[in-house]
């Protein structure tokens, strides 16, 4: 017979199974990594849209100003996720005046909603593709869109050696259900109107990783301040090259900012000098508080390290100082998941 202090024991037991069970099943850890991390390359990447006008001709236009970052693991296309932040103000359609009337209250109304955002929930393969299903949000309206896509690159090195993933892929929504009217333009007239409700959306996005070979070339002339620092830490210590910088800031050196030491300890983390790298990050955002991209940086060094709690605080830190940091809203939907 068992006596009661055994019986409550041998529930606490079985309680404590069931909820470690419970909760390694309720977020099972899907191996991410930060070399999953991708963040897209603005410059070589695309973002459209295409709307026809009186029922025959295509307008086509295009968002010249968005940034994101994509996580991307080989060989499982399922654990592909997004997050991309557009300026909704950077819309063109090479005219001047419907530029300006899309941009007004008629349309998307730029200054009042001044982002555009979309970010990925799932991704569904079938015998017909591959589907990317997410939220989309335009005007403060959430909808789920699927985005079809063609296939991707897969991950390969470019001629500078840095790894690069690119996606193409289509979708189409209804203008109508984000708020995006067009009164003016939209009464019926012999059964169409002068701007269709129905929008294709084209998507040509470069995901990209600065590996160290490429990333040497910043930090190359030691005539730069964060060439003559990354010098000195290298040939002479950490200490030295820190105090270098201190002395430089204090003599208001022309060519100083916050970037210069922030390029110096990302070089040290991408040569896999994470404890170093991470003592000149938490030294160059002491030096400059109120910028926002050092934290992620921070946030960054300490993700590498695998120290997550941390990866975790200064992410946020990052968030706070910019809510529209499309990098550290998808970074931190894997690291708290």
């Amino acid at each position: 017979m068992l006596r009661r202090n055994s019986i409550v024991l041998l529930i606490a037991f079985l309680m404590s199974l069931f909820v470690f069970h419970s909760a390694e099943a309720e977020t099972p850890d899907d191996g991410f990594k930060m070399a999953q991390i991708f963040s897209i390359d603005a410059g070589h990447s695309y973002v459209g849209f295409s709307i026809k006008y009186m029922g025959f001709a295509k307008v086509r236009g295009r968002f010249a100003d968005f940034s994101g970052a994509i996580r991307y693991v080989d060989g499982d296309a399922t654990k592909t996720s997004a997050t991309v932040i557009i300026k909704t103000a950077s819309l063109d359609t090479d005219h001047e005046f419907r530029d300006k009337d899309l941009k007004s209250a008629n349309w998307f109304d730029a200054e009042k909603f001044p982002v555009i955002k979309f970010q990925s929930k799932r991704v569904e393969k079938s015998a017909s593709g591959t589907e990317v299903i997410g939220d989309l949000t335009i005007k403060e309206v959430t909808k789920e869109v699927r985005i079809k896509m063609e296939g991707s690159s897969g991950v390969q090195k470019d001629i500078r050696d840095d790894t690069q993933i690119i996606f193409t892929g289509s979708t189409m929504i209804d203008r109508k259900v984000f708020g995006v009217m067009g009164e003016n333009w939209s009464r019926v007239k012999e059964g169409m109107t002068a701007v269709a409700s129905e929008v294709e959306i084209e998507l040509s996005i470069l995901g990209k990783q600065i590996n160290a070979p490429n990333f040497r070339n910043w930090v190359r002339n030691v005539e730069t301040p964060q060439g003559k620092l990354y010098q000195t830490i290298s040939t002479k210590g950490l200490n030295d090259g820190l105090k270098e910088f201190d002395q430089l800031k204090a003599a208001g050196e022309q060519h100083l900012n916050e970037n210069t030491l922030n390029t110096v300890g990302y070089m040290l983390l991408k040569e896999g000098k994470f404890d170093d790298a991470l003592k000149v990050l938490v030294h160059n955002s002491a030096s400059y508080p109120n910028a926002p991209n050092l934290f992620d940086s921070l946030a960054e060094g300490y993700a590498w390290k695998g120290d997550k709690a941390n990866a975790i605080k200064y992410y946020k830190m990052a968030l706070e100082k910019d809510p529209l940091n499309a990098n550290a809203i998808e970074i931190l939907r894997h690291l708290e998941k």
